[in-house]
């Protein structure tokens, strides 16, 4: 009877158990000063994570400040670059001193590090190898902070290894047409995302004007107001570096206006995209009628746009580029009237067979057109199959930010993980009232099964996970003072459309239906036994307690009890 018992209870916890992935925090700090107010908070970068576990740190300081064994001293309001090992010790830190912000930040498999983001003047770039220093300046005369933007390539040690610096120039023609008044801080580049991947560095860009550089040439696009004046209309790009020295640049995909100088215009409201051996997946928002530019050929998208009642479509476009060609699959939106645009490609990520995306959305949500918003928008998380870029799977949140005040309440996306297909989305709810913006709720969803589970949390301004190590950057509300943690992340459950690893067990034997590569992990995601090309494999080996099988692909929980 007592054996009974303890089978019944342990099956009850091995249930249990599959709902989510098991986290366990490993260490945190708080390298960063407070930020000032709310509008500084896009001011931190995203953390990031190498294959060996440890953890990238980015944030702006205008006081001197210490992290492990580095001082660091600011020139205005500067950034700097931190490394933690995977016991959170600081490892070095560098400091990009001048005007300088980090956007985004990567690394690739060999552990080095990258970073990209906007600067003005010149900005000393730092590096743990003093005689690696380098000097870098935006475009001449502009004091602006977003008109131009640079990378750096720093090694696994801090050394700096290059820079790159872009920018972009109003059009001759449209210079010299005596219509052409810019705006100050106007035309830009503004680098908001890198990824490495097969020897090269990926940079999407938000610009307006001429973009040129080694091998891209990306084209300014302009309205005409009523003959009398030429503006600025926002583009996007991406491009191509040699990740090794940051040159070799060429244009990956070019999405814009297919219109010039026209009286009405409209254009790409917002792009993502992430990269994998080489291929290139990016999502856009289209509005009025756009032109893609990929793999040497341009289509011409066009999106219902009623200029008499104001109804519009915003629809998302998905893509990937490869040496194979390239492949588009558009989802059409339901027209709205309203003119504030919530439909944001927050992040995108590569896991198995899957495409994940994030974001929030208003109206329809163009991957499931029956799925509608509640107040004034919602965050979503979608999963697409990478190949044919079907959708597999959507879920929302589905709050009422405001009870029903949408007009001075609304959700924002700030970041995304996906672990063995379970994804974690983050973000806030913002009040703007009376000119007065205040954080009303933080947000953070695990989506499982077309549905949200929710649950309290710091605001997560930043979140990166690499294998089973996870970092989240997270801001105080109250004193917005911010903090670096790192977690020990298992599982997944085979949820979120990720099918549970499928085996018949046999005591303490699984076996499998085909042979395949086992990985037998602890809830600490330690790999504690593997098996190549296995029909089976036994934990009898193995203490008692809960353990995780996968084959890469997908996983299954299993309980060896004490008995």
């Amino acid at each position: 009877m007592k054996r009974a018992l303890l089978i019944a209870a342990c099956c009850l916890f091995f249930a249990g158990m599959q709902a989510q992935a098991a986290v366990e925090q490993k260490w945190a700090t708080s390298p960063l000063a407070a930020v000032a107010s709310l509008g500084e908070l896009n001011l931190q970068g995203a953390p990031a994570v190498d294959n060996a576990g440890n953890v990238f740190a980015t944030g702006q300081f205008t006081q001197p400040i210490s992290i492990g064994s580095a001082f660091l001293e600011p020139i205005a309001n500067s950034a700097y670059l931190a490394k933690y090992d995977a016991e959170g010790n600081a490892l070095w830190a560098v400091a990009l001193r001048g005007a300088a912000t980090i956007t985004s930040i990567a690394t690739d498999e060999a552990n080095n590090v990258y970073i990209a983001g906007t600067l003005a003047d010149a900005v000393e770039v730092g590096s743990t190898d003093n005689s690696k220093v380098q000097t870098i300046a935006g475009k001449p005369g502009e004091i602006a902070y977003h008109v131009s933007s640079f990378i750096a390539a720093y090694n696994a040690d801090g050394v700096l290894q290059a820079t790159k610096v872009i920018w972009s120039e109003a059009n001759a023609d449209v210079a010299a047409s005596g219509l052409y008044f810019p705006m100050e801080g106007y035309p830009y580049a503004t680098i908001n995302h890198i990824e490495v991947s097969n020897g090269k560095l990926y940079a999407s860009a938000l610009y307006t004007g001429d973009v040129n550089f080694d091998d891209v040439q990306w084209q300014g696009m302009y309205l005409n107001i009523f003959d009398f004046m030429y503006d600025d209309i926002s583009s996007y790009g991406i491009f191509s570096l040699n990740a090794a020295d940051l040159t070799g640049g060429a244009s990956v995909a070019r999405i814009a206006s297919a219109e010039q100088l026209q009286s009405v215009q409209w254009g790409p409201e917002s792009l993502n995209f992430t990269a994998e051996n080489g291929t290139v997946y990016l999502c856009f928002v289209g509005f009025g009628n756009v032109a893609y530019e990929a793999g040497g050929t341009t289509e011409t998208m066009e999106f219902s746009n009623d200029a008499d009642t104001g109804m519009r479509e915003h629809a998302y476009v998905v893509s990937s580029i490869s040496d194979a060609g390239v492949n588009t699959q558009i989802f059409h939106g339901t027209p709205h009237a309203s003119i504030a645009s919530y439909d944001i490609v927050g992040d995108m990520k590569v896991e198995g067979e899957n495409l994940y995306i994030g974001g929030s959305f208003q109206q329809s949500l163009p991957f499931a057109g029956e799925t509608t918003h509640t107040g004034a928008c919602d965050l979503y998380a979608a999963a697409l199959n990478k190949s044919t870029l079907e959708v597999q799977w959507t879920a929302v949140s589905g709050l009422d930010e405001g009870n029903g005040d949408a007009l001075h309440f609304y959700e924002n996306y700030t970041a995304m993980t996906v672990n063995n297909g379970e994804v974690s989305l983050y973000g806030y709810v913002l009040q703007d009232q009376d000119n007065n913006k205040t954080i009303a709720t933080t947000l953070a969803y695990t989506f499982a099964g077309g549905t949200a589970t929710s649950s309290e949390t710091p605001l997560v301004i930043g979140a990166a996970q690499n294998g089973t190590t996870k970092a989240l950057q997270t801001v105080n509300t109250t004193d917005l003072t911010t903090t670096l943690a790192a977690y020990n992340v298992s599982g997944g459950a085979g949820i979120q459309g990720v099918t549970t690893m499928t085996a018949q067990r046999v005591g303490n034997t699984f076996y499998f239906a085909e042979p395949a590569d086992i990985t037998v992990y602890d809830l600490q995601g330690r790999a504690l036994l593997e098996e190549n090309n296995a029909a089976s494999v036994s934990i009898d080996g193995l203490a008692p307690g809960v353990y995780i099988l996968s084959n890469g692909k997908s996983s299954l929980k299993a309980l060896k009890a004490n008995f």
